[in-house]
């Protein structure tokens, strides 16, 4: 009998190669224990130690610069840091902004160490009027401790408070009744925790400035490697990126804005803008709406066959929102990938990390999909490495059973004369 790799293996798309020994590297597991990393992360990231193999076979100039679309909590821009590399990430969500800034600059140990000290001297302060779903979220009591820290905060500069901010948001994160549950949140209610608040923040905090005590990083990183910007339109040169890597929010209805919603109030953001946030995501979820702007760019897109394969293989019965979704998703990977060939220098190269994903009970092959639209603008595919075979939703696999779905890493350089 065939073993599970072998299987695999055989079943592959051409130009696609099984890589069982990056399997733990698809996920956030390592990053659990990683100086910088382990600052705040998300459930889906992937590993540094991805992101080491891709530049190591890449050999990038020293001096060049390293770009991540869709930062999420920075690992790209990280390790692109910590090599000497000069980093540039973009993501619509200023909670991935902030993370990201924060994990990729220099810091002063001392002048941490004398910050934390006073946060932790700070007198007990009344809470603000504060939206709902806070409210609902922490006891009175807990949002009293938690805006005990927030306020000698509010007094810092930028980067500084911002340390603290991502220091809060780590060591309160098991404390929310909003509990991360697939792209969702689910309630739950137990006692009030408020006398551990302090204590789990004091904790982050100090594991924060251990890592930064340990670990020697670039003199001078200003931490503004990543800004505020729609993958579809990034604020970047033409030509002037010489390596990319990224993972698009996989085609799974998960609503990043809902399930770290809470993380976004703590961070100041208004509800309007956590909805405004929703609503120009990348199609991945089903509130997500069309981009404003981009039309002249879809004006000559026509969808490759295999997504026309998979749309038409869709049951009669199925929910419409489906096929809704899919268009926009591979529609706003083609822009993404429009501006990833516009941004790289001749040559450059760039990894998109992705998830099959199972709608309806029909497979979606993204990953192949991907390498499609990745020749419809120019960039040419040179590997795809399938990293692991994940199971399909509990609904799906209850409604149509399990099928295995790839998780891969499509590698991709632009041609010297474009």
């Amino acid at each position: 009998m065939k073993s599970p790799e072998l299987t695999a293996a055989a079943n592959l798309p051409e130009g696609f190669e099984f890589r069982p020994d990056l399997a733990t590297a698809a996920t956030s597991r390592e990053l659990h224990t990683a100086p910088r990393h382990r600052w705040f992360y998300f459930p889906h990231s992937y590993s540094y130690r991805l992101v080491d193999e891709i530049l190591d076979l890449w050999d990038l100039p020293a001096t060049g610069t390293l770009a991540d679309n869709f930062v999420g909590s920075g690992t790209t821009l990280v390790e692109g840091a910590r090599r000497g590399l000069q980093t540039a990430g973009f993501d619509l969500s200023p909670l991935s902004v902030a993370v990201t800034n924060v994990k990729t600059r220099s810091y002063d140990p001392a002048a941490i160490e004398r910050r934390l000290e006073r946060i932790m001297e700070a007198s007990p302060v009344n809470p603000p009027s504060l939206p709902d779903r806070l409210t609902r979220a922490f006891t009175s009591q807990e949002l009293s401790e938690i805006f005990r820290l927030l306020n000698p905060m509010s007094r810092m500069r930028k980067p500084m408070r911002d340390f603290f901010l991502v220091a809060l948001l780590w060591g309160t994160r098991g404390f929310s009744r909003a509990v991360p549950d697939g792209g969702w949140f689910r309630w739950q209610e137990w006692a009030d925790r408020s006398t551990e608040i302090r204590e789990a923040f004091q904790e982050a905090a100090s594991i924060m400035i251990r890592d930064v005590q340990a670990v020697d990083w670039p003199e001078g990183s200003s931490g503004r490697s990543a800004r505020k910007a729609d993958a579809r339109k990034l604020p970047l040169p033409s030509s002037s990126a010489d390596g990319l890597i990224t993972s698009p929010p996989y085609a799974n209805r998960h609503d990043y804005s809902r399930v770290f919603h809470i993380s976004l109030l703590l961070l100041g953001v208004v509800e309007q803008e956590v909805t405004r946030l929703r609503h120009r995501s990348i199609r991945s979820h089903v509130e997500a709406r069309e981009p404003i702007g981009h039309r002249r760019s879809l004006k000559r897109w026509t969808p490759p066959a295999s997504l026309d394969a998979v749309l038409s293989a869709l049951p009669e019965d199925a929910d419409p929102r489906i096929e809704r979704l899919l268009r926009g998703y591979f529609e706003d990977i083609h822009l993404s990938l429009l501006e990833v060939c516009r941004v790289l220098a001749p040559g450059g190269r760039a990894a998109y990390v992705l998830g099959n994903v199972r709608h309806a009970g029909v497979m979606v092959p993204v990953d192949e999909i991907t390498v499609d639209l990745a020749g419809q603008v120019g960039l040419a595919t040179d590997a795809g490495w399938v990293m692991r075979q994940r199971g399909n939703a509990a609904q799906q696999m209850g409604r149509f059973g399990r099928e295995p779905s790839r998780e891969s890493v499509i590698l991709f350089t632009k041609g010297g004369n474009q």
